[in-house]
């Protein structure tokens, strides 16, 4: 649409500024105005492929305007060549060998060669931006709705009447048998809530914070399992100085023990570790229990979800995360979760 458009407006143009020494007649202008923008539109397609190639910015500015530059001029020579090799073709050629047509088309019309080429290449760039910038709205607002998905999620989970309920009735059986327990019980509780109702999913807190809540939670956990639950925390002194962001382990945490250990009646184990890999924070939680997928329906679905983690960690850290979840042998499961490793907290 736009080469006849542009062949057209060419071509009238020519028509009018036409005096009574130039002897091409109209039909002769329109028929190389055809073979201009005829060849422009055929090699649309390679510019395109070349500014795929070598978007703006990919280099340096000065670097790339001189591969545009040089480009420019491989696109012009060959649209010299090609219309000359047409118009010789069909016998209107003003010169009659090839190279002296080339070097003639080349010479005439290099500046408007490369006006066409820039234009061609500046319009993709523009539409490659623009889906650029609309694509990551759409998957900044999808990250968004992610986010407040998992904070709702994570929220309704700590609040979960089986949580509260169990802990509860723990406490009630302390209360006469060992007050101090129990009171200790209903701190630690609280400490949950009071974290759960204030977390922000994009806030990152130090590593030992975390901890606490995690500890907290464990102590829950094992004044209402006995000895059917054992624990480890191992944290390497390299990663302790790391911050991370607020609940991201002790849901993991409560994931192992809810349908991992507790679908055994002889309970098991749970190990959490943090070390710093080649300048990396890793977060492993890691189970004996009865293994992904073989939880009972009465416990599945009732944990926090490892969706709501990744849009969590991709909020932050964009692709610059990873978590992964596979069996451990001989039994269980392990998760892994691999982020940045940052000694202050991010400044959003």
């Amino acid at each position: 649409m736009c080469a006849a458009v542009l062949t057209v407006l060419f071509t009238v143009q020519q028509e009018v500024n036409r005096t009574e020494a130039t002897h091409a007649s109209l039909g002769l202008i329109c028929m190389r105005q055809i073979i201009v923008w005829g060849v422009w539109l055929t090699l649309t397609p390679f510019i395109v492929a070349a500014a795929r190639r070598f978007p703006f910015g990919h280099t340096s500015r000065i670097r790339w305007v001189l591969g545009q530059l040089l480009l420019g001029g491989v696109f012009s020579l060959v649209h010299s060549v090609v219309g000359s090799l047409i118009r010789m073709g069909i016998g209107i050629a003003v010169y009659r060998d090839l190279l002296s047509a080339t070097v003639a088309a080349f010479y005439l019309g290099v500046g408007r060669n490369y006006l066409t080429y820039a234009l061609i290449a500046a319009a993709y760039q523009a539409l490659a931006y623009h889906q650029t910038i609309r694509e990551r709205e759409l998957e900044a607002a999808r990250l968004e709705v992610d986010l407040a998905e998992a904070k709702l999620s994570t929220l309704e989970n700590r609040l979960r009447p089986h949580f509260l309920f169990n802990t509860l009735n723990a406490v009630a059986a302390l209360v006469r048998e060992d007050p101090a327990a129990a009171e200790s019980m209903i701190g630690q509780l609280s400490d949950l809530l009071r974290a759960s109702l204030r977390t922000d999913a994009r806030t990152e807190v130090r590593l030992e914070d975390e901890l606490h809540l995690v500890r907290q939670y464990l102590a829950i956990q094992q004044a209402r399992f006995q000895d059917r639950l054992q624990i480890s925390v191992e944290i390497s002194e390299a990663a302790r100085a790391a911050y991370v962001p607020q609940l991201i382990l002790q849901p993991l945490v409560e994931n192992a023990i809810r349908h991992g250990i507790a679908p055994r009646e002889s309970g098991g184990s749970v190990w959490v570790f943090a070390d710093r890999p080649d300048g990396r924070l890793r977060l492993t939680v890691e189970d004996d229990g009865v293994g992904i997928g073989n939880s009972p329906p009465a416990s599945a679905g009732g944990g926090i979800g490892l969706t709501g983690l990744r849009s969590r960690l991709a909020h932050i850290y964009g692709p610059n995360q990873r978590v992964d979840v596979m069996d451990r042998k001989p039994a269980g499961t392990r998760v892994m979760v691999e982020i940045p490793f940052r000694g202050e907290p991010n400044g959003d």
